[in-house]
């Protein structure tokens, strides 16, 4: 039995992936099962409402697929690497794995990003990943939520960790910073594919 994942849960990307490629195949077979029904009921005729049910069936399926090649090329990052985020967390930070990103230039993978204080630290294992662009994808979605956080991403795990350390860990949060907190952790929530 599948475990359900919830975004930004560690092994979500795995979760997704089974479930698009799964649904693809089970809305794929009922179209065309439906398709071949209406040819067989309609003499081998393919002009009859069973092909425009069954063409229309297929508009979910071209989504989880493009859904499913956006996330395909990503994966987790290793179980240490996490315990080692998870072992550096304080009380009030929130932490998010296995996110993709989609801009509307391309998508964007971080294996983990850390909300602490006004800091978005992000990390990914991904070489390939433009880091420059996505910091800055980042800092324009705290800019239009007028929300005043500083944004940094790394491939290197040992200035992931600096920059963590580095926070300042007495920082005390005003209800106006609270608020600006709380609207960018449901704008990452909500933006991970």
């Amino acid at each position: 039995m599948l475990k359900k994942k919830e975004r930004g849960e560690y092994g979500y990307l795995k979760y997704k992936k089974t479930v698009l490629t799964l649904g693809f195949v089970g809305v794929l077979a009922a179209s065309l099962g439906i398709f071949f029904l209406g040819l067989v009921l309609n003499k081998w005729e393919t002009a009859n409402l069973f092909t425009i049910v069954a063409i229309l069936g297929v508009l979910p399926g071209a989504k989880m697929l493009t859904l499913l090649v956006v996330v395909l090329p990503h994966r987790s990052m290793d179980e240490k690497e996490k315990v080692m985020i998870d072992g550096l967390l304080q009380k009030d930070d929130a932490v998010f794995y296995d996110a993709v990103f989609t801009s509307k230039e391309r998508p964007m993978h971080l294996d983990a990003i850390v909300v602490t204080g006004h800091q978005i630290i992000g990390y990914t294992t991904d070489k390939k990943d433009k880091i420059q662009k996505t910091e800055e994808y980042f800092k324009k979605e705290c800019e239009l939520r007028k929300a005043d956080f500083v944004c940094f991403v790394t491939d290197s795990e040992k200035t992931f960790v600096n920059r963590f350390r580095m926070r300042n860990e007495d920082e005390t949060v005003s209800e106006k910073q609270a608020v600006q907190r709380d609207m960018v952790l449901e704008f990452i929530r909500t933006a991970i594919v």
